[in-house]
This record gives C-alpha cells, structure tokens and sequence, in this order.
C-alpha cells in the first residue's frame, strides 16, 4: 500500500464519505480494479467504466454497507460482482457471443499487464495538474468563482460579496463552471473521481 498519502482511518472515512479517504482508495486501487474487472468484461474501456460506477454506487450507499473483512477485498469483491452483472446483461440480451467476437477488443484484457495499464493511467501520475489546467481554461469569472468556492472554501454569499456580484449570478457561474469543467475532464479522469470532486 502506498505510504504517500494514507487516512489515520480509513473505516471511518469510509463510511462518512471523507473525500480525501476516496481519492486515496481509488487511486490505490484502481489500477489492479480495471485489471481484475477486465478478465470478466474483456475491455478496458468497460473495466474502467464499471470501476468508476462501482465506486459511485459504494459511495452513494455507503451508509447502509457492512464490511466483513477488508475495504480491498469489499471493492475487489464488488467490482467482480458488477462485472458478472455486465456479462449477466449481455447474455439475457443475446449479446454476449457478439460481444467476444469484436476482434478489436476480444480477450484484450488477458493480453495487457497491470504494469502496461498503470503507465497509461492518468491515477498514477498526479491528475491534479489537468485539473488546474482544466479550470485556467475557464472564463474569468467562473474560475474566479469556482476557485474561491472549491479551493477556499467559501459559501455563495461570501462569493458574491468578494465579486461585486448577485448570489444568483454567482450560481449561474458555479453552474457553468462545473458543465465545463466536466464536459473537458470526461476524457481525462475516470468519472468517479469528476464526481467525488465536483460536488
């Protein structure tokens, strides 16, 4: 387990939805995850989509979870069960022969190594660099607005103080700023952590 950055307790931040807690696993574990999910599902880009929705879904109802074992083993346990669903899926619809013979992506799980994903994944670098570039892309005022909110911590009122601006507007920046931000990241960073860090 990486020594970088690890929650005093990770239980706890579980279970209350601690930001910091999730991006830890999810970067930890998201790697070996997509590769785990992939001998099931065969494609990367399904491995990495059901990851992400698994990670969604556990956060959702993190409140109703119970572990009996190890947060690895829930995760590498919930995401195996949310790859036999997809598969489960594809055969009740008469697709899942159809699906293995796309010669593109057939069995192209089985054929790339854990090391080979890792050196492609934007999670084992530092994916807070395409965010910051992300937002300095933003109009003057969204980002304005959206980095007194997001990184200052400050509440809409206060924005709309500091800016000279109606709390309205100041919504209607925040509003834009995240369609942006979401609609320049989508291809960059796995859905789960747009989420987790838009919201």
């Amino acid at each position: 387990m990486s020594t970088e950055f690890i929650p005093a307790n990770l239980l706890h931040g579980f279970f209350i939805g601690d930001e910091e807690t999730y991006i830890f696993l999810f970067k930890e574990y998201y790697v070996g995850l997509c590769a785990y999910s992939r001998r099931y599902v065969g494609r990367k880009d399904i491995a990495e989509e059901i990851v992400s929705e698994t990670f969604l879904k556990i956060w959702e109802n993190r409140s109703s979870i119970i572990i009996h074992s190890s947060i690895k083993s829930y995760l590498f346990q919930a995401v195996c069960n949310n790859s036999l669903n997809y598969v489960r899926k594809l055969k009740s619809e008469n697709k899942l022969e159809l699906y293995f013979q796309d010669t593109q992506f057939n069995n192209i799980g089985f054929v790339e190594t854990v090391e080979e994903i890792e050196e492609k994944s934007l999670l084992m670098t530092d994916f807070s660099l395409e965010i910051e570039k992300a937002m300095s892309q933003l109009p003057p005022q969204q980002q304005k607005a959206f980095r007194l909110k997001r990184q200052d911590g400050k509440k809409i009122r206060e924005i709309a103080q500091m800016m000279g601006l109606s709390v309205k507007t100041v919504e209607m920046h925040l509003s834009k700023a995240t369609i942006n931000l979401r609609e320049r990241l989508k291809n960059l960073i796995p859905s789960f952590l747009i989420f987790l860090w838009l919201n």
